[in-house]
């Protein structure tokens, strides 16, 4: 039956000792003839292929190997009859292969010793196999090249699935294959008490900015390899993200208390001891259909809420946190249409000396009126604009509206009247931040001198020695600059007196302060004293009661702005307003 050009070289019968435990390949045969299952393993027995030797199972019908395969694991190729106990049974468990035990690793070789039962092509094109043989081609060498092949194949494809399913730094499943075991564990019926939670390393950052990468690796494996150990074998642990770790388990294995007291220990690295703190957020919300991706969405959630309310400790994912995360996205839509459609515009809130009562100064602020009438307030908008990014093009387009503004209202007969624009961390911070400024100085053609630009206390002291260096350029170009709502912040005192700052903005709830009987006003005082030390101007904004204006007046405040005067106004309503002031002074 066989040529000479089928012969084969097969190791000697004695062999190494150490075979025994050498890694092998399995392969199944499903064939309903023992003649066929004898053939095969004379054909292949004492082979190596790519490296290792082969270890053969066998399953006489379709039904059983399909218990085989549900038991078994690391089947590399199944040789695989297409008639048995049923004429399609071979096709048939193809299909429980791929569909119903998702072994889509596994490599398929169709046997079939009926020619044009199952025709090639259209049995090529409707199953998942990876070649298609009638047993009389499959001569000896022919074999080894078909198995040979698919053996190859298959190792490929598990190399490729480890890249993209495992983390090899901490020898764990990685973030798809954690969404992939949690969707096959939430589909089933177990899951009901189970919690799905997110674990974070506190100030992972840090550490490898402060003993490099390298150290932070290994402070990463010891964190996995101490999870491994003291969690539960039943909890599905993965490293989803830098430094965080995903798990997945019954609520008395996935006890944040008991996780995250495994970080009271050091962690000893490479001869270090090293102290560590993890935050972590959880949901137990599983059920409905959820599905594992919108699980680690809510974890993710929670987690957020607890770094940044309850470090070190652990926040549970409700609905209501479902609710206000759903409701900020819709926002963030409804914001990107309202710019798209113009619905955002600029009011102007008059700014007054108060001594003289003249108007030095405007300040431009943004609003949105949605169709019906109705305002999103700006507490509410503008951190998701600067979250989104969306706050560098609006805040351009107040910088320009404003400069614009500016120019008819000094037409009105008002020369040296200052506008006053509020710019975002997020905007001062941008590459392209002095370029826009700039030419918008250019565009509009206005005094630079006339235009200051407010930023928060926080932002002037974030990162000092650029903040010190983009305010000189500002400075640079005749533009004057106030810290607002100061007070509220934490200077330090001696990185505020470096700043080239002009004013400084008294916040209005150390203004409300001025009308409460006892001890009000303290603030407002300590800072009206600041600024006169430093030879700056100080202005309160909130004014709403005359008292409060003579009481800043009195304590030494420059200027005022609020309610007292007048609203934020619109264009046209602040050419009104001036003109009857203007009428009445």
């Amino acid at each position: 039956m066989h040529t000479e050009s089928d012969t084969l070289h097969f190791l000697d019968d004695e062999g190494d000792p150490e075979v025994g435990r050498e890694l092998v390949w399995r392969l199944l045969i499903i064939d309903d003839e023992p003649d066929v299952h004898r053939a095969t393993t004379f054909a292949l027995s004492g082979v190596k292929i790519l490296g290792r030797s082969l270890q053969f199972l066998h399953a006489y019908s379709a039904s059983e190997a399909d218990r085989i395969l549900r038991v078994e694991s690391d089947i590399a190729v199944v040789l695989l009859d297409v008639v048995m106990e049923r004429e399609d049974a071979g096709l048939a468990l193809i299909k429980i292969i791929r569909e119903e035990l998702k072994l889509t690793d596994l490599r398929i070789i169709l046997r079939t010793g009926q020619p044009g039962y199952a025709p090639e092509i259209e049995t090529i094109h409707d199953f998942d196999i990876n070649d298609y043989k009638t047993k009389s081609e499959l001569t000896r060498t022919k074999l080894y090249a078909t198995i040979t092949a698919a053996l190859r194949t298959y190792e490929q494809i598990r190399k490729l699935d480890e890249l993209a399913f495992y983390d090899r730094l901490c020898s764990l499943p990685n973030r798809n294959k954690f969404i992939n075991l949690s969707d096959e564990r939430l589909a089933g019926s177990e899951c009901k008490n189970d919690v799905i939670a997110i674990l974070d390393v506190d100030d992972f950052s840090e550490i490898n900015d402060a003993l490099g990468h390298q150290q932070g690796d290994r402070l990463l494996q010891a964190v996995a390899d101490r999870l491994k150990l003291e969690l539960d074998p039943s909890v599905i642990l993965a490293r989803i993200g830098s430094d965080t770790f995903g798990l997945m388990g019954a609520r008395q294995h996935v006890d944040p208390v008991t996780i995250l007291s495994m970080f009271r220990t050091p962690f000893v690295v490479q001869d270090d001891s090293m102290v560590v703190t993890a935050t972590m957020g959880y949901t137990q919300s599983l059920g409905g259909g959820i599905m594992g991706r919108d699980a680690i969405k809510d974890a993710n959630i929670a987690l957020k809420l607890a770094k940044k309310n309850r470090r070190g400790s652990f926040v549970a994912f409700s609905a209501e946190m479902g609710l206000d995360i759903r409701e900020r996205v819709r926002l963030l839509q409804a914001l990107r249409q309202a710019v798209e459609s113009e619905r955002l515009f600029v009011v102007y809130q008059p700014q007054v000396n108060l001594i003289s009562g003249e108007v030095v100064g405007v300040e431009a602020l943004i609003r949105w009126r949605n169709d019906d009438g109705t305002f999103v307030p700006p507490d509410r908008f503008i951190p998701l604009a600067e979250a989104s990014g969306m706050i560098v093009a609006i805040g351009d387009w107040v910088l320009r509206v404003s400069c614009h503004e500016l120019v008819r209202l000094q037409a009105m007969g008002l020369p040296n009247l200052r506008m006053s624009v509020n710019v975002s961390q997020i905007q001062f911070r941008h590459p392209e931040f002095l370029d826009k400024l700039n030419a918008a100085l250019l565009d509009t053609g206005i005094n630079p001198k006339c235009l200051e630009l407010e930023i928060t206390e926080s932002v002037a002291m974030e990162d000092p020695a650029f903040i010190l260096e983009t305010l000189h350029m500002v400075r640079e170009l005749g533009i004057s600059i106030a810290i607002d709502d100061f007070g509220t912040g934490y200077s330090s005192l001696s990185h505020l007196r470096q700043l080239p700052i002009d004013r400084l903005k008294i916040d209005r709830a150390f203004v409300t302060e001025l009308s409460q009987e006892v001890s009000g006003g303290h603030i407002a005082s300590m800072v009206i004293e600041l600024g006169r030390n430093l030879k700056l101007t100080v202005i309160a904004e909130g004014i709403e009661e005359e008292s409060q204006a003579q009481t800043l007046l009195r304590l030494g405040c420059h200027e005022g702005q609020g309610y007292l005067y007048a609203k934020p106004l619109t264009a046209v309503q602040l050419k009104e307003w001036l003109q009857t002031r203007a009428e009445h002074l």
